[in-house]
């Protein structure tokens, strides 16, 4: 039980099943249906992309990058002052920005367009994502909320995978971009319901200077890195899950089921979430889903010439990732009730995105799976450690974290 004394707060509404609802859908909208939208669907870009313009790999992931880029300045950008701001109107005026850069890229999508063109909707979706992230912090229980977001998400995550994998082989690289045009078409008019402005000066002076800084408090500061390197762990491996696959004795086609499959049984991660909620604290679950899903990452890192090792790993690698990042990021809505740390958490989980590829194709050059594995162990370890330190920036009375 922390002893630290309590600081006067922002109020959380409580809202009726309903209200709880339209927040709820409002916020996985702008956060995942615009903000992460392109991660779900970059495999799809990426084949599409090689495939028209007849391109290699590398330029390919270049434009994923540039993109992912955009995302985490904008969203890093907005973090400190997203108590401020008009919450919808941003993420809306995002929606639509990001619809009219995904029909640009469909109509004129040559590779020196697409260079100028995925950085700009990488900017406009990183305003959405911060927007959406940071509404988690005003939920009454922030661990449901997230549970919640986190399997509209992956249920989000089906859809995508069994649509636009139809797109791409029918309509190539234009079926992919208007996919994307059509999904967040699809999902912005849900983000009316999102809360407008939630921050006004006396509440900020009574947060103390603790909790009215920049999202970068000292517990900000441990809970974005806890994140980045959460998320830079689990890409490291999850990008060369086809070549460890192949290496297993799988075909291209049988990963893209086991893929399909993960997804679907990844639902199990944030529906548990979901019902575990607040009933142990937050330190016991998240500590437990940070490991399992470590351990999980590691065991599909290593699981090159052993093929039961892969399909198991595989199989539970989107479930234990969900199940983490929901009590992750309600740690984060925690720390901070106006949001701005969860803001900034969503960036580090697309800044841990960009970077995982690069190192992780270093080391696979330079050490194979025994360097990947050593480097998700410390990965593993630093998430771990820094979590439990953000864990002190808790003060409030009614947080029973033992």
């Amino acid at each position: 039980m922390l002893s630290e004394s309590a600081t006067v707060q922002p109020a959380r509404p409580d809202l009726t099943k309903a209200g709880y609802l339209k927040m709820l859908l409002a916020a996985f909208s702008a956060a995942n249906g615009v903000g992460l939208l392109s991660l779900i669907a970059l495999p799809f870009a990426v084949g599409a992309n090689m495939e028209t313009l007849g391109i290699n790999e590398s330029q390919a992931g270049l434009l994923g990058t540039l993109e992912f880029v955009g995302v985490v300045a904008t969203s890093m950008f907005l973090a400190p002052r997203v108590g401020r701001i008009d919450r919808r109107r941003v993420a809306l005026g995002a929606s639509v920005f990001v619809i009219v850069m995904n029909v640009l890229c469909a109509l004129y999508g040559t590779y020196s367009h697409l260079l100028l063109l995925r950085p700009l909707a990488g900017l406009g979706a990183g305003l959405a994502l911060a927007t959406g992230n940071a509404t988690i912090a005003m939920a009454s229980k922030p661990e449901k909320f997230a549970s919640h977001m986190s399997l509209l998400f992956v249920a989000l995550m089906v859809l995508v995978t069994l649509s636009f994998s139809a797109l791409s082989a029918q309509f190539g690289q234009a079926g992919v971009y208007m996919g994307f045009a059509a999904t967040i078409a699809c999902l912005a008019p849900l983000q009316g319901w999102l809360p407008a402005v939630i921050g006004d000066a006396a509440t900020q002076a009574q947060l103390g200077p603790e909790k009215a800084g920049s999202a970068f408090s000292k517990s900000g500061i441990w809970m974005v890195l806890a994140i980045f390197c959460f998320s830079m762990r689990d890409t490291m491996t999850w990008a060369f899950t086809e070549r460890i696959g192949a290496s297993a004795g799988f075909q291209p086609g049988v990963i893209g089921q086991f893929l399909t499959a993960a997804a679907i049984l990844g639902l199990a991660g944030p529906a548990l979430a979901a019902f575990i909620g607040n009933r142990f604290g937050l330190r016991i679950p998240l500590a437990l889903g940070v490991m399992a899903a470590g351990t999980n990452t590691f065991a599909l890192s290593q699981s090159g010439g052993n093929a039961y090792l892969f399909a198991g790993s595989v199989l539970c690698v989107v479930a234990t990732y969900f199940f983490a990042l929901s009590f992750l990021n309600a740690l984060a809505a925690e720390l901070d009730p106006e949001g701005r740390i969860v803001a900034a958490a969503g960036s580090a989980v697309m800044a841990g995105l960009a970077a995982a590829p690069v190192v992780a194709g270093y080391l696979w050059v330079a050490g194979g799976s025994g360097a990947i594995g050593g480097i998700v162990l410390l990965l593993l370890a630093i998430t771990l450690w820094a979590a439990l330190r953000a864990f002190r920036g808790l003060a409030q009375p009614h947080n029973t974290l033992n």
